[in-house]
């Protein structure tokens, strides 16, 4: 599915850049006849070579399922929410705002919660379509261990432990969720399923919860990130047009069984432009 040298390299470029001042973006970088920007240009180039590598995908792929195009909004927002929670400190994580507010852990720990609701609702459906027993009922709660892949304890030592171990089971729990459910057909996307509604919602709407849940947080996170003083710098805020062109190329991968040979060789370029930075940075 998702190519891991490009996703590496991405991370590996944002580590560098988030530090980094505006005086420090001024610093020399020569870009073949670009040379007056700075290495904040290093950003719009690898920004443009993302998305040069998106239109080429999506001029070879075979056309997306209804499914894995949702998965694929999906996908785009959650990098979205790792660009506003990228470097923000366990200390930052836990301020309240407000009174009566949530901090961005407690934020996050919500948002991570119903990842886990929404894929068990689907995973359940599915499995009772599929296998011609579905009945309107909620999912009996003894099932709920299973379908959620963990024990209650587990659960809640996740739930109350700080962000950066969130951020780290996110990490891996995201693109299961994207490989599981990319084979659903167009057909079986207006089944019934049910959850906590009275209303049994067809799996096309709770496959797109997910993208309008993390929607509905982000903002949430980002409103409580200005409160609690933490503006972003130039460099988070070029990063998140960053992740956002990293999220179309890796959305025009999803059920590919191949990485395109254009993704590692971006991801190597990335890797040497990270290594020239560093030393431009040292010297």
């Amino acid at each position: 599915m998702f190519n891991s040298e490009l996703i590496n390299a991405v991370e590996n470029f944002s580590a560098l850049m988030l530090p980094l001042s505006e005086k420090e973006l001024d610093r020399k970088w020569t870009w073949k006849d670009h040379h007056e920007e700075g290495i904040r240009f290093a950003f719009f180039v690898t920004i443009q070579e993302l998305r040069q590598l998106a239109v080429l995908l999506t001029s070879t792929r075979t056309p997306l399922t209804q499914a894995q195009h949702i998965l694929g909004q999906y996908h785009k927002q959650y990098l979205g929410l790792q660009a506003v929670v990228i470097g923000v400190s366990k200390e930052v994580s836990e301020r309240i705002p407000n009174d009566g507010e949530w901090a961005i852990r407690q934020a996050y720990a919500h948002i991570l919660g119903a990842e886990f609701s929404f894929r068990t609702v689907i995973r359940y459906a599915l499995e009772r379509h599929r296998d011609a027993q579905w009945t309107p009922e909620r999912i009996p709660k003894p099932e709920y261990p299973r379908l959620y892949g963990i024990n209650e304890s587990e659960y809640e030592f996740l739930m109350e432990g700080p962000l950066d171990a969130m951020l780290a089971y996110h990490h891996e729990l995201h693109p299961s969720i994207i490989q599981e459910f990319s084979n659903i057909t167009d057909q079986e996307l207006d089944l019934p399923a049910a959850f906590w509604e009275e209303t049994r919602f067809p799996i096309r709407h709770r496959l797109h919860r997910f993208e309008a849940h993390i929607i509905q947080h982000t903002v949430q996170i980002d409103k409580t990130l200005t409160a609690v003083s933490q503006t972003p710098s130039e460099s988070k805020r070029l990063i998140r047009y960053l992740f956002s062109a990293l999220a179309e190329v890796n959305a025009k991968m999803i059920s590919s069984d191949n990485y395109p040979a254009g993704s590692s060789e971006l991801a190597k370029n990335i890797n040497l432009r990270v290594r020239e930075i560093q030393s431009a940075l040292e010297n």
